[in-house]
């Protein structure tokens, strides 16, 4: 199996569009972790290189839901406005309001982001984009964040449509900051990183950990720079290991574990037929195979994957320093290929 997964590995690099991967596996409880290729700094990455896992972070938001939910603090259809500080008559339509099926879904209608400037993603110029959205929300406080949302014209009733917004994980993370009276980053180190002893995983990157950052590439080959620091970062603030990754992995898997199996849960009821939403997961159902449990995270300079197939107690975590519009896709056939070998 080691020589399988990093033949596929190396085989991904000799395109040249992707200079380098960390990948770990999981089988069974057995791990397989594999480094390869060159950062931008010319080095090979290595078990200290951390990582933006961007998107990826959307799933411990939901981790932290399902656990609101198992100790009775909220209930997936309560209207979201019930715990923000103000009144926001905006966040309904037609007496409809969002409620935190919709926020994990993308459904609620909010904005991609804030502030709201949907003018920028305007026929954008890709190399200057990321600096313009760091300049925009550098600093971006829950006070800016709150004014922000009570800007929202809703066009539809939410849970209609479709429509990826980081806005809406932000609105979950706030309000689990309500719920719980302590700062997302404290609930996250409590509920998730202190008990998988993930302890090299953290919310943005300090003087300290700066040397361990993988810096990373858009398709034009043009280095990017990592994520602004703002207030707010439940949907995409998280930097991590592989080895810590590993770990997360291990603890998807576990499906005895309650809060597991309430953030796999399905929220669509079908409505897609063979796709489902869990809380920040897409599942894929097939009848002649396992359930797939999958998210991937794309930060201005990195891309990553991370597929679990609990039936088969197999796991499979992805990062490379580049984004694209192809790189995901790569990245995907390469977790499935694996996941074909050792089914």
């Amino acid at each position: 199996m080691n020589t399988y997964i990093s033949n596929q590995c190396d085989s991904l690099l000799t395109n040249g569009e992707i200079k380098s991967l960390s990948i770990g596996v999981v089988k069974n409880g057995k791990i397989y972790k594999f480094h390869k290729g060159k950062l931008t700094n010319g080095e090979s990455p290595n078990d200290q290189t951390l990582y933006e896992i961007a998107s990826l972070t959307k799933t411990f938001t939901g981790t932290l839901l399902a656990k609101a939910i198992l100790d009775k603090k909220v209930g997936l259809d309560d209207d979201v406005r019930n715990y923000l500080p103000e009144r926001y008559p905006n966040l309904e339509f037609n007496g409809q309001p969002i409620t935190f099926r919709n926020l994990v879904t993308h459904t609620s209608g909010l904005p991609n982001m804030f502030p709201n400037r949907p003018e920028i993603f305007e026929n954008p110029n890709w190399d200057n984009l990321p600096f313009e959205i760091n300049k925009l929300q550098v600093g971006f406080t829950k006070k800016q964040f709150l004014t922000e949302l009570h800007k929202v014209k809703l066009d539809t009733v939410s849970g209609h449509k479709f429509s990826y917004s980081n806005a809406g994980a932000n609105l979950l993370g706030y309000s689990l900051e309500r719920i719980y009276k302590k700062p997302y980053e404290e609930l996250i180190k409590n509920y998730i990183l202190e008990p998988l002893e993930m302890n090299r995983t953290y919310f943005g990157i300090s003087k300290k950990y700066d040397q361990f950052l993988a810096r990373g590439l858009n398709a034009n080959g043009i280095e990017m720079p990592p994520r602004a620091v703002k207030e707010l970062q439940a949907e995409g603030g998280i930097v991590s290991t592989l080895d810590d990754m590993i770990k997360y992995m291990q603890f998807e898997l576990d499906v005895d574990n309650p809060v597991v199996q309430t953030s796999h849960q399905e929220l669509l009821n079908g409505k897609y037929g063979d796709f489902e939403n869990g809380l920040f997961w897409q599942i894929f159902k097939n009848v002649d195979k396992p359930k797939r449990i999958f998210q991937n995270g794309g930060a201005f300079g990195t891309s990553c994957w991370l597929t679990i197939v609990p039936e088969t107690k197999t796991g499979v975590f992805i990062i490379t320093t580049v984004s694209g519009p192809q790189v995901h896709q790569k990245l995907s056939a390469l977790a499935d290929k694996i996941i074909e070998r050792v089914e």
